[in-house]
């Protein structure tokens, strides 16, 4: 008979095997891998997209970790304002949130609005020391106080950016401004139900609080010497822009027919002008938006014209879009050529007047009483149409528009006759660089002045680089080595604003292997996200006559904003979501006490499956010893 195979007799059937009476740990794989995960922050799309340069990932990630006090300290340390621009924003931050490709973006703005409020209540609660200056909640330390001083000449957003952070990085400011009161067009040139009054004039008490002194009423070429303000060390042009240009047919001298700057510095000194009840604004920019919204709510009918389609205006869509539900008439495509005043006979005499008026390019007509805006309709040109670029009128298609007042709202320019001849310059603004040098030595532009993007976000950032490119100059005139601004380095990723943390080298947020780059939403892995609608900003009804100032745009309360930060993804840098360490199969991967995890490269054999689940994209493979 044969044998019975070995083990038959057992009556499991299995055969004797080696078994370990150690801890895995012996068992170390690591030695079979070439390449190995390393953990690598890089830069949120939001960040990149912020024009002021606020490390909004970070201040989102501390909210969620409930340290509200560092949030709020991490964004005013870019940010002088804010609750300014919680308000105002244009927000480009929601339309490069990689949560919008999974369900909403999050509401950043109304975020940030609530660390700025947050700001204000606990300086407006806290003790005011002698002389009424409210106490600065903490923030970046101050560099210790230097000899020299800075004059900034106009408060406006760029202005009053610059004069804060040189404040804090230990300079003597001096802002000269030309208006009795410091906020340029934040003051004079937003609407109160865009931007109380209170708001700002607290946000501007933080500036003054940092160090910064306010000479108002001080007009270069009148009352303010070029001398005065040559005897600084260092001077930063920051004068906005308010001139503008008549077209020719506003050559009327009718005061019925005015700029909307004027109309908005006004309403919002608090003396509305009479506008009577049919009020047509022309243009297609946010001042021009604003003036409609307001002349609304003086009890108004508005029309808007614009020479171009509505996605081509220059207003933020979000006003455009409240505007119209507000009442607001838009006549797109549409060019006024002259103005309907009283005496035609008729409306058919009256567009015959028109017509030949516009195809002579004559606007002269009898000065008397506006009843009307004179328009023709326009069309882009097709392709390979001869005649200038732009918009060709379309012929037979004059008609009025009926109007008491009209709002000019088409764009201002610099004015700059005040500065020395001999400074370089670009058409109405002056030459510089990205950091506001000039092709004077120690002049320092940036803003309006400069040609850059006319918001307010993008003039608090053309602030802080200026700022960043005065201390340069000034501590290396002082026999000082600092190294050249370094765009590559201080902006946030290829083409973000600067932050002045990294120029400043004293960032509070640990970072883990940084890369400049920035995340792109093919690195997040949204199967480990949730669908949450977004919590959206809360409306009030727009008031008229006397209730025409109250404020429309409410915000989120407190609890809602904190939400909203929760459903940040923290794209490019680890949240210490475990995902990691879960899905690890050799129990390489450890977490620290307080925050973040480790790598035990004895244990890891590299296969990259951490890499491959993670939620952010806060990990890389790399080759071993690289």
């Amino acid at each position: 008979m044969p044998e019975k195979p070995a083990g038959q007799d057992l009556a499991h059937g299995v055969p004797p095997i080696a078994v370990s009476t150690t801890s895995t740990l012996a068992n170390r794989t690591g030695s079979w891998k070439y390449i190995q995960p390393i953990y690598q922050d890089r830069v949120a799309p939001c960040n990149a997209a912020c024009p002021v340069g606020v490390d909004i990932e970070g201040c989102m990630d501390l909210l969620r970790r409930g340290k509200l006090d560092e949030a709020r300290d991490l964004m005013l340390r870019e940010n002088p304002m804010p609750a300014v621009t919680g308000r105002v924003c244009e927000h480009p931050c929601h339309a490069a949130c990689s949560r919008g490709a999974f369900d909403e973006p999050v509401n950043i703005r109304a975020v940030e609005r609530m660390l700025g409020e947050r700001d204000l209540g606990a300086r407006t609660n806290a003790a005011k020391p002698k002389g009424g200056a409210a106490t600065p909640a903490p923030a970046a330390a101050a560099r210790p106080k230097r000899k020299e001083k800075v004059a900034v000449v106009g408060s406006g957003p760029a202005g009053l950016a610059c004069a804060y952070h040189l404040a804090r990085l230990g300079y003597a400011v001096n802002v000269f401004e030309s208006d009795p009161e410091p906020g340029g067009r934040l003051r004079y040139g937003i609407p109160e139900h865009k931007l109380p009054r209170a708001v700002l004039a607290r946000e501007i008490d933080r500036i003054r609080a940092a160090g910064v002194t306010f000479r108002c009423d001080a007009r270069l070429g009148a009352n303010l010497a070029w001398e005065t303000i040559e005897r600084h060390d260092a001077v930063f042009i920051a004068t906005g822009a308010r001139e503008h240009e008549p077209r020719d047919w506003e050559r009327h001298d009718l005061p019925a027919v005015r700029p909307g700057l004027d109309f908005l510095r006004e309403v919002r000194a608090g003396e509305p002008p009479t506008i009577g009840r049919r009020v047509v604004v022309i243009g297609g920019t946010d001042a021009a938006v604003d003036c409609a919204r307001t002349a609304l709510r003086l009890g108004s009918e508005v029309v808007l014209l614009f020479h171009g389609a509505r996605e081509e205006m220059e207003a933020d869509a979000e006003a455009v879009a409240a505007a119209c539900r507000e009442g607001l008439r838009i006549e797109c495509l549409a060019r006024p050529v002259g103005l309907q005043l009283a005496g035609h006979a008729s409306d058919e005499e009256a567009l015959e007047a028109i017509e030949s008026m516009f195809e002579a390019g004559d606007p002269g007509l009898p000065r008397t009483r506006l009843v009307g805006v004179a328009c023709v309709r326009v069309r882009p040109p097709a392709p390979g149409e001869g005649g200038a670029p732009g918009r060709l009128s379309v012929p037979g298609s004059a008609f009025v528009v009926s109007a008491d007042t009209v709002l000019t709202a088409q764009g201002a320019e610099p004015g700059c006759d005040f500065l020395p001849p001999d400074l370089h310059r670009r058409g109405f603004t002056i030459r510089c660089d990205e950091w506001g040098r000039t092709s004077k030595a120690g002049l320092f532009a940036g803003g309006d002045v400069a040609g850059e993007p006319r918001t307010v976000a993008h003039a608090l950032g053309a602030g802080k680089r200026v700022a960043i490119g005065i201390d340069h100059w000034l501590r290396q005139r002082a026999g000082e080595s600092p190294p050249e601004p370094d765009p590559k380095a201080l902006r946030y990723g290829a083409n973000g604003n600067v932050s002045i943390t990294r120029w400043r080298g004293d960032d509070p947020v640990p970072r883990v292997n940084e890369l400049n780059e920035v995340v792109p939403r093919e690195m997040l892995n949204f199967a480990y996200f949730t669908h949450e609608p977004s919590r959206h900003d809360r409306w009030s009804a727009p008031g008229y006559g006397t209730s025409a100032l109250a404020e429309v745009n409410l915000g989120l309360p407190p609890a809602d904003a904190l939400a909203e930060a929760n459903r940040c993804f923290n794209c490019g840098v680890c949240n210490d979501c475990d995902v990691c360490m879960i899905v690890c199969p050799d129990v390489a991967i450890h977490r620290h006490a307080e925050h973040g995890f480790s790598l035990s490269y004895k244990y890891c054999k590299g296969c990259g499956l951490c890499v491959a689940e993670c939620p952010r994209g806060a990990m890389t493979m790399t080759r071993e010893g690289l």
